[in-house]
């Protein structure tokens, strides 16, 4: 009998192996049968099927982000290709290496000079819509080549800057026999390679960086995103100790280092720390390395970001370096990690260092986190709601060493990136760039995938869990017991709260009265099959976040919030008398402070829309929606 031969499915299933593809998220459908069967008959790579094309693109961020491995999602054709969009902008924006193959219509459609609106019967040119928002967008043209370009893609979205990168695999080319074999010897086999950066120039570059922090009197390191590929967290921490400089970390940077560093000064920017924003606004020199310092960071002048300094930008993407205009930016095109460790071997000592961090250390002490979130809820509501900071700190004392934190946006990624206090091992992620709804949930299940021993805790708000609500039966199906924290606050309250403050108070859209409700989230969780906890008195907090944490498997916690809560500690536009709006800088953030203490923290100079707001009548503040 003569042994079947090889198909260009077999191909692909061939070269994730070869690559250590472990794990393949996605949904069947008629454009990706061949290739599902394939990976099932080989038996290399787990297959984690969820109920939403956008979701499996989310689980898969949520493995890379835990993992620093490549996510790789298998969708189909048609509404499976465009329901996947979603995912693969998030994944790009935030530099996620995530490898997204889609099946399409057979070849003969998929044809360059093909101008039709369908292809075949639920066809399109999925790699036209892709290759905008993609790092990069593949499509096979034979079984052949199938192998070399799937490795090709894998090697792209890995490397700097990494970003989602999709391959378009036409049914017929699935079915197809190979011509050449797929045994190919070892040396030829596909492999994700790293990177080697020039270290010559990033110890010119380091030198340059040197230079300045030797005439620097105040400087600060901003840490991000761009260093974890290739540089261990163990690594960053200590790099930080060798250099000695006050530490500020992005968002998406928050858990390179632990809470307790003693360089750790905390988070800055619109929603930072009150403390970590006059810290950066008082300093000389600001050092960011990996950081794209988007508006989140800076707010929206960047011309009063760190307004006395001189700021250094480390970037491996040039195009984002040209944001930065003018004399004190000093622009370095570099890999983050390859520049930060020759940064380290440049820099001896500095002047003023223990000065300096004494300052620092003196604001964090005068504006300690916690205590800036106490006005969140209004005194006379205090023993009816809870409020979501005070909830997110009890979680993260009573966390375990090794947790990981998933948040989605609005209540769950506010209160949990400000309150997390994060330890040496802990980790904490969420979509930052996009800002995506939904995000949560599926991106939990890719963590819990990825670390089958660790506890995963997943930050969700009543408004967000409603996008993606399907992946409860991903949950339930695999027995993930991941800890589902949802803020119920009726409705979007991000939204209400511009609503009231711009619109004069109309609600549309927004809350039950003006057309969106949620449902009885503990009729969801009995459907689904899930123990479900409820937390709505301040007195249970503690005793009813330890039978959360401590119940096996998958548990739902509803955390009946205040509706109105605000979101503070943030920057914000307020409205002063007549209505007129004013925008105070970066380190005057809303609950506003009086003007002593804040003129004793900017060592006496204070920003003229500082002093504008503070001689308004009646100043109101103006919260603008996010996302």
């Amino acid at each position: 009998m003569n042994r079947p031969s090889h198909t260009g499915a077999d191909a692909l299933a061939k070269v994730l192996e070869e690559l250590g593809v472990a794990v393949v998220f996605g949904i069947t459908g008629a454009g990706n049968l061949a290739i599902y069967d394939a990976i099932a008959r080989r038996g290399s790579a787990r297959t984690v099927f969820v109920h939403h094309e956008q979701a499996a693109v989310m689980a898969a961020q949520g493995y890379s982000r835990t993992t620093g491995r490549l996510g790789v999602v298998l969708v189909t054709t048609g509404g499976g290709s465009t329901n996947a969009l979603t995912g693969i902008v998030g994944a790009n924006m935030d530099s996620i290496p995530v490898l997204v193959i889609t099946g399409n219509e057979s070849s003969i459609h998929t044809n360059p000079d093909n101008i039709l609106r369908i292809w075949g019967t639920q066809g399109f040119d999925s790699k036209a819509v892709f290759e905008p928002v993609a790092k990069g967008a593949f499509r096979v043209r034979n079984a052949d080549e199938i192998r070399q370009v799937v490795a090709d893609a894998a090697q792209l979205a890995m490397s700097p800057r990494a970003g989602a990168v999709t391959v378009d695999v036409p049914m017929d080319i699935q079915r197809k026999s190979l011509t050449t074999s797929l045994d190919v010897p070892a040396e030829q086999a596909a492999r994700i390679t790293a990177p080697v950066f020039d270290r010559v120039s990033a110890r010119r570059d380091a030198g340059r960086i040197a230079d300045l922090l030797r005439e620097a009197r105040r400087p600060v390191l901003l840490l991000g995103n761009g260093l974890r590929q290739g540089m261990p967290r163990r690594r960053v921490r200590e790099l930080v100790r060798t250099l000695g400089i006050p530490t500020l970390l992005s968002w998406s940077g928050a858990d390179l280092l632990e809470a307790e560093h003693p360089l750790n000064f905390g988070k800055s920017g619109v929603y930072g720390d009150r403390y970590s924003n006059m810290i950066v606004q008082n300093s000389d020199l600001v050092i960011s390395i990996g950081s794209r310092l988007a508006i989140p960071q800076m707010s929206y002048d960047p011309a009063d970001y760190a307004r006395g300094a001189r700021v250094v930008v480390v970037d491996i993407d040039p195009v984002e370096l040209r944001k930065f205009v003018g004399d004190r930016w000093e622009r370095i095109e570099a890999d983050a990690g390859t520049l930060f460790e020759a940064l380290g071997d440049a820099v001896g000592t500095w002047n003023d260092a223990d000065a300096w961090t004494e300052r620092c250390g003196e604001l964090r002490d005068t504006f300690p986190r916690r205590r800036q979130t106490n006005s969140a809820v209004p005194a006379a509501d205090r023993d009816e709601y809870l409020n979501s900071y005070d909830v997110v700190y009890e979680i993260s004392d009573q966390a375990g060493s090794d947790d990981i934190f998933v948040t989605d946006m609005g209540t769950g990624l506010l209160s949990g990136f400000y309150g997390l206090d994060l330890r040496e091992n802990q980790r904490l992620s969420t979509s930052l760039g996009l800002g995506e709804m939904g995000y949560g949930l599926p991106a939990a299940i890719g963590a819990q995938i990825a670390h089958p021993d660790r506890r995963v805790i997943c930050l969700n708000a009543d408004g967000g869990m409603m996008l993606n609500l399907q992946e409860l039966q991903t949950l339930a199906h695999h027995q993930l017991p991941i800890k589902l924290v949802i803020f119920s606050n009726d409705g979007y309250l991000m939204i209400k709260h511009s609503q009231r403050n711009l619109f004069d108070g109309r609600l549309v859209g927004s809350d039950p009265d003006s057309g969106v409700s949620v449902p009885d989230f503990s009729k969801l969780a009995a459907a689904f099959g899930f123990p479900y906890l409820l937390l709505d008195s301040t007195a249970d907090t503690s005793s009813v976040i330890a039978e959360f944490l401590a119940t096996p498997g998958p548990v739902i916690l509803d955390v009946a919030m205040h509706p109105d809560q605000l979101f503070i500690p943030r920057v914000g536009t307020l409205r002063g008398e007549g209505g007129a709006l004013i925008s105070p800088p970066l380190e005057d953030v809303i609950p506003l402070i009086g003007e002593d203490a804040l003129r004793a923290a900017m060592d006496g100079v204070l920003h003229s829309e500082s002093i504008r707001i503070r001689q308004s009548a009646a100043p109101m503040p103006v919260m603008e929606a996010q996302g």
